[in-house]
């Protein structure tokens, strides 16, 4: 007899295996699930700082420099040679008195010669009107002789006024600066001669940038005052005269000039320099705030905001804020914001609405 032995099928064999790897791989998967929990994210940690009041406006101090009212330069409006230099360098000069003369005589002959033809021409133009009156001499003739009178005329008064010429006046109570020339030279017309100051007031130039000219549309909102290295502890006021309203091409700043009184500052000159100390009056404006450029951000339609931290919640929330100009590191905040609300710093960009933080404290 024989006897037949059948062999299990293979393919049997294989699904057999994979299908209890299965069962055991879903009961592993559910054992888990019912013993280990997802762990959450941790906190984002943040730099929070609080808002605080920028007090560079209310104010700032300048190097000044001082100035005469007007400096002029005085010529001869003709050639000549200088015969009188009275005008002495540091001292002062009143209106109307002698600063520089020229050799006059050659202008004064040149009067006498004026003069003498214009008698002349007197005499012919008045004969000549006589007689075309009678009707004894053509128009002509008459024209000729009043086109020749008119510029004998006119010839006299030009030597007369060259004459006046010849010698310069003070146009105003000044100190001399500077002597140009020396006595006895000769010169030519419109050389400058001696360099006068107007010292009726003194004159305290400086410049600002750009972000204070605001100032300067109400000039009644700041004081301004000078402070001498020799006297630091005296204060000198100032009062605004005027402002350049271009900008300086080096240095992108207004010039702005001040006035100050002689008084008590007689040994103050020209070319002296001096601290110049702007300040705000009280009241006119509330301290401005000023937060880090570090702490802006924009919402989805590129408005500036920052996110304001609450220390009880510790959470942020997002704040719209109206904004000035850029200043180094620092931008002004002209609404949205008060004085000492901690807002984050650094990474706001990462940051959404509620969300839990945590404060940095240290490294």
């Amino acid at each position: 007899m024989i006897f037949h032995t059948s062999k299990p099928s293979s393919s049997f064999g294989f699904f057999s295996l994979r299908g209890l790897s299965a069962l055991m791989l879903l009961a592993l998967l559910s054992a888990c699930n019912d013993s280990v929990d997802i762990p959450e994210p941790p906190l984002r940690t943040v730099r929070v700082e609080a808002v605080s009041a920028n007090t560079t406006l209310l104010q700032r101090q300048f190097v000044g420099r001082v100035d005469a009212v007007s400096t002029v330069d005085l010529s001869f409006q003709v050639p000549g040679q200088i015969t009188q230099l009275p005008a002495q360098e540091g001292l002062l000069i009143a209106k109307g008195q002698l600063v520089a003369a020229l050799d006059q005589s050659d202008f004064r002959l040149a009067v006498e010669q004026a003069k003498a033809q214009f008698n002349l021409a007197k005499l012919d133009v008045t004969r000549k009107r006589n007689l075309f009156t009678s009707g004894s001499l053509p128009k002509a003739m008459l024209d000729q002789a009043e086109t020749t009178f008119t510029l004998n005329q006119v010839a006299l008064k030009t030597a007369e006024r060259n004459l006046s010429y010849t010698r310069i006046v003070a146009p105003f109570d000044g100190l001399v600066s500077q002597r140009l020339q020396d006595n006895y030279t000769n010169v030519a017309a419109h050389q400058a001669v001696v360099r006068v100051q107007k010292l009726s007031e003194l004159r305290v130039r400086i410049n600002i940038p750009e972000n204070m000219v605001k100032l300067l549309a109400q000039t009644t909102d700041f004081t301004a005052e000078a402070v001498f290295k020799d006297r630091p502890e005296q204060r000198f006021p100032l009062s605004y005269r005027e402002h350049i309203t271009e900008a300086g091409s080096v240095a992108q700043t207004y010039e702005v000039i001040f006035g100050l009184a002689r008084d008590n500052n007689r040994h103050v000159l020209p070319g002296m320099t001096v601290t110049v100390i702007i300040s705000k009056k009280e009241g006119i404006e509330a301290p401005q705030l000023a937060i880090p450029v570090s702490a802006l951000d924009y919402d989805e339609q590129g408005a500036p905001r920052v996110w304001v931290f609450d220390a009880q919640t510790e959470t942020v929330s997002s704040r719209a804020v109206t904004l000035g100009a850029i200043k180094k590191n620092t931008i002004p905040v002209l609404s949205g914001l008060t004085q000492d609300e901690q807002i984050v710093t650094a990474g706001a960009h990462l940051l959404r609405e509620g969300m839990a933080v945590r404060r940095f404290i240290s490294f």
